[in-house]
């Protein structure tokens, strides 16, 4: 039996075109967007992370040089899914050594207060409402 070529792609492109896409296979996010300071300074390059409190969706997102960040669950689409959260705040920073002129040693610290490091001990909890929010304001303090 002989297949030909256009019948081949024909079948091929009306199975493809029943399969959708992985997002929409995804539960619904919200936009989820805020500030995050310490001491009501903007934190550049932290890493905020919301750990779900229930199910398992959970969402990350960087902060940019005035502190805005935005939140993701999944890399297919940008938005957090809605409900309760508890919040942790990351900031590495990494610096040469500079100790005896060897150039791959570096000095890695906390930027910010440990506390915030996990959700175990920072304190912080958000709920992104279904409507979604962009005014979630993290503020961090150093004492």
């Amino acid at each position: 039996m002989r297949i030909s070529f256009t019948s081949l792609a024909l079948g091929l492109s009306l199975a493809l075109l029943g399969c959708g896409s992985a997002a929409n296979s995804l539960p619904e996010t919200v936009t989820a967007q805020g500030i995050v300071t310490l001491d009501g300074k903007p934190i550049d390059k932290a890493s905020v992370v919301f750990i779900a409190a229930t199910g398992n969706y959970h969402a990350t997102g960087t902060s940019d040089s005035s502190g805005r960040f935005s939140l993701k669950a999944f890399s297919e689409k940008d938005g957090a899914v809605p409900g309760p959260y508890k919040v942790e705040v990351n900031k590495t920073i990494v610096t040469p050594a500079g100790a005896g002129g060897d150039e791959e040693s570096v000095k890695v610290e906390f930027g910010l207060p440990t506390k915030y490091a996990t959700v175990a001990t920072s304190g912080l909890t958000a709920t992104i409402p279904k409507e979604g929010m962009t005014n979630l304001n993290l503020e961090l303090k150093s004492k």
